[in-house]
């Protein structure tokens, strides 16, 4: 009798322990997603927290380099990873949820280099071809986009967060990134926001939450629709 007791206990403490199994992964990137005295922070995980309360599961998050979290979350079963950008190249490596928010990005210069991007988008993005290098993050969909735009002068760094010091320095010529990263990371450096500027537009991109092919595609719909849910409860909360 004891023994039969112990082994529902033990199954069904499985059962439990493995009904929320999903775990998500992220960057350190702020402002999005960052850390801040071992606190996971930025408009990133509160959205997946945000989604997690409505699916009932407790977020699972761990903060790993950009290229290993999304060697992970392309592997295993219940692994989702944010936030990214869907691009065509990533279409059918996961499966989409979202979107979840919206960013500009672009390429940034120096104050005192302002002056070579005065012409068209069109002429500044053909003038950012002729520097010497291009700071973009190794894996990340500003490498994917750039080099679809046929760019071949790029620079493809692992610390994003050291990305406007080394600009500054003149350790890159342009860095590819969001005009929120920028605000952000000026605010940080202690510099004014005038102090960089965009020399070019490479285009305004919807972040997703994005599960492995090899997750149930129910686990993905039950994701939409929470995140579905939310966002018509926030119309009705705050009309345009």
């Amino acid at each position: 009798m004891f023994k039969w007791i112990y082994f529902c206990w033990f199954f069904s403490f499985f059962a439990i322990g493995n009904v929320n199994a999903t775990e998500f992964y992220t960057e350190d990137f702020p402002p999005y997603n960052y850390l801040e005295k071992s606190e996971l922070k930025g408009i990133g995980p509160n959205i997946i927290r945000e989604l997690s309360s409505e699916v009932g599961e407790e977020p699972k998050i761990r903060v790993l380099p950009w290229a290993r979290a999304y060697k992970y979350a392309q592997e295993m079963p219940d692994v989702g990873i944010f936030s990214i950008v869907r691009t065509p190249k990533r279409e059918n490596v996961f499966q989409w949820v979202g979107p979840l928010y919206t960013v500009r990005v672009g390429l940034y210069t120096i104050q005192g280099n302002k002056h070579f991007y005065q012409g068209s988008n069109k002429e500044n993005l053909e003038q950012a071809r002729k520097v010497g290098n291009i700071a973009v993050q190794l894996g990340g969909a500003g490498e994917e986009l750039l080099t679809t735009l046929k760019f071949q002068n790029l620079n493809k760094i692992i610390n994003v967060n050291k990305a406007l010091f080394l600009l500054l320095k003149g350790r890159y010529d342009l860095l590819e990134t969001s005009d929120t990263y920028m605000a952000y990371m000026a605010k940080e450096e202690d510099v004014s926001e005038d102090t960089v500027s965009e020399a070019a537009f490479i285009g305004q991109y919807d972040m997703y939450l994005a599960f492995s092919k090899s997750t149930p595609i129910a686990t993905v719909q039950k994701w939409q629709a929470a995140l579905d849910r939310l966002r018509k409860r926030q119309s009705v909360e705050n009309p345009s």
